[in-house]
């Protein structure tokens, strides 16, 4: 119980229900009913809606090319684990089995303010601007300097979806290396459009295929 008290001192906030907080702390190694996971399904949504509402408010005018790659920053596990940090969120996880790692915290981190929605009967608007008290000027910091998440398949689908209504494809070409050194190649294509990248790992590869095709198509002037 002292754990709970303390966490409320750092947020500022007194749950009237305990048991929700105590919920979104418990990882489902704890205990297979009262965990975490459908609250931080809940805060998924409502977080990405406080950032991305603040970074709105922040650039009324500017389109969603400029926008979508500082979103896809402030919305990530990078940004969260760090905001979570704040509170030092890590301290008050309850964890059987595993590590507590960056999924877990982010996760948690969602779930924390799902449960603070829930707890003052879904107001939307005490949560968020409780979020904005703790976050408000970390999240400017990061806008301001133009922090970018260098997620270059987001970035590819958001360009076809936009122009062409349809997602990019990938195909593994070849693995190549011993089993210590491979080298994976990754074709990425939309339309007649096509690139060609290589990596470490197949994900790698992928990424550095979205960010080959992504350049062609700002040559054609797709973007």
């Amino acid at each position: 119980m002292k754990m709970i008290e303390e966490l409320e001192r750092k947020l500022g906030y007194n749950f009237k229900d305990k048991k929700l907080l105590e919920r979104a702390l418990t990882h489902i190694s704890v205990s297979k009913r009262e965990h975490y996971e459908t609250l931080e399904f809940l805060g998924d949504a409502l977080v990405n809606f406080f950032v991305v509402d603040l970074l709105v408010e922040y650039y009324p005018t500017k389109r969603e090319g400029f926008l979508s790659p500082l979103k896809a920053y402030l919305i990530s596990e990078e940004f969260f684990n760090y905001l979570a940090g704040k509170l030092e969120l890590h301290r008050f996880i309850k964890m059987k089995r595993g590590r507590i790692n960056e999924t877990v915290i982010g996760d948690v981190f969602e779930a924390l303010w799902a449960a603070i929605y829930l707890d003052t009967g879904r107001d939307v608007n005490f949560a968020k601007e409780l979020f904005y008290q703790h976050f408000r000027d970390e999240i400017i910091r990061a806008i301001r300097e133009g922090k970018v998440k260098k997620d270059f398949k987001t970035l590819l689908q958001e360009i076809t979806q936009r122009h062409w209504r349809e997602r990019p494809s990938y195909r593994l070409i070849s693995v190549e290396g011993s089993q210590h050194e491979k080298k994976f190649v990754v074709e990425a294509k939309v339309k007649d459009f096509r690139s060609i990248g290589e990596g470490k790992t197949k994900k790698e590869a992928e990424q550095k295929a979205a960010q080959r095709l992504i350049e062609k198509l700002r040559e054609e002037n797709i973007e």
